[in-house]
């Protein structure tokens, strides 16, 4: 999944539950990772266009939760977007050694999500042909979750999981409060932005700042806008999502990211999450449940979605 892993347990034989942690996630990026040749991601995605294809149980997962994520975003959470990123060089584990060269062809929609067909009574799976996934958008959250929830069941007594500053925490704090205090950088400065209090949820940044690199001429990033091809230009360069679970905050900071300030706060709202977008221009705008937190530099708007100003 191309990101850096930090798990803290506690409870007894905390050493053994961290030593299980480890291979868990292990065990879900052999299984998820696109840059894995023998991953079951690329043996799937090898099988596109040539018919239904069985899966193991782990990679179903994954594309279940994918599904409902393309479904709950209104398709701006897209697994299909793999050929456009492909197309706009990034086609190895960040970061890149080099600048990438100019594009071979035009980039273009994605397929959708909605044109792979999942058969659950045969656990199989149908790729239209030239229709590649990317589980990169899902797959670090996903994995938070399945350790927590292992973790929780194996003894743990509390526990906090972070997959490249995807965070899931259970049970009580390290300070015996109820709250686990995260910090949320900005992507702007490497920064703390502000620190939020988790009680067994999640919390999940996505942003335009952290995977960039120099494709021929011009700076591009990996959040690709499954509508057209193209690096996003929505004018939100970081959203932030808290949720209960860490696949749903990070789809959907993902899709509010592509929607742009009023239809991302709006899809925030429906889902019943809270959340921010830092706008390109430094102006934050909150969902009503969070807007009162102390963003250290921007100015924070907390409207509602149709009272939200670009």
């Amino acid at each position: 999944m191309g990101s850096f892993a930090e798990v803290l347990v506690w409870g007894p034989h905390a050493e053994s539950l961290a030593d299980w942690a480890t291979t868990e996630i292990e065990r879900c990026e052999a299984s998820w990772s696109r840059f894995r040749p023998q991953s079951d991601l690329c043996a799937l995605n090898a099988r596109a266009g040539h018919g239904p294809t069985g899966v193991s149980p782990l990679l179903w997962e994954a594309l279940a939760f994918a599904r409902d994520a393309y479904v709950q975003t209104g398709g701006l959470f897209d697994p299909t977007v793999l050929d456009s990123l492909l197309a706009w060089g990034y086609d190895r584990s960040f970061p890149f050694p080099s600048p990438v060269g100019d594009l071979d062809h035009q980039p273009s929609a994605a397929p959708g999500f909605a044109t792979v067909e999942l058969d659950t009574e045969n656990r199989t799976v149908s790729l239209p042909l030239a229709c590649h996934l990317d589980l990169g958008g899902i797959g670090k959250g996903l994995a938070a979750d399945r350790v927590v929830v292992g973790l929780a069941a194996r003894g743990a007594h509390s526990s906090c999981v972070s997959m490249g500053g995807d965070v899931r925490v259970a049970g009580p704090g390290p300070d015996h409060d109820d709250a686990w205090d995260i910090r949320v950088e900005d992507p702007r400065n490497d920064r703390a932005a502000f620190t939020f209090p988790l009680v067994d949820e999640a919390l999940a940044q996505s942003s335009t700042s952290f995977r960039r690199w120099q494709h021929g001429t011009r700076s591009v990033h990996h959040l690709i806008d499954p509508r057209t091809g193209y690096p996003s230009s929505s004018g939100i360069d970081c959203a932030v999502v808290t949720a209960r679970e860490t696949w749903r905050a990070e789809t959907l900071a993902k899709a509010a990211l592509l929607a742009g300030p009023l239809d991302g706060l709006a899809m925030l709202e429906r889902a019943g999450v809270d959340g921010w977008l830092l706008g390109h221009d430094g102006v934050i705008h909150a969902t009503l449940h969070v807007a009162d937190v102390n963003w250290t530099h921007p100015h924070l708007t907390g409207a509602a979605p149709e009272e939200t100003s670009q």
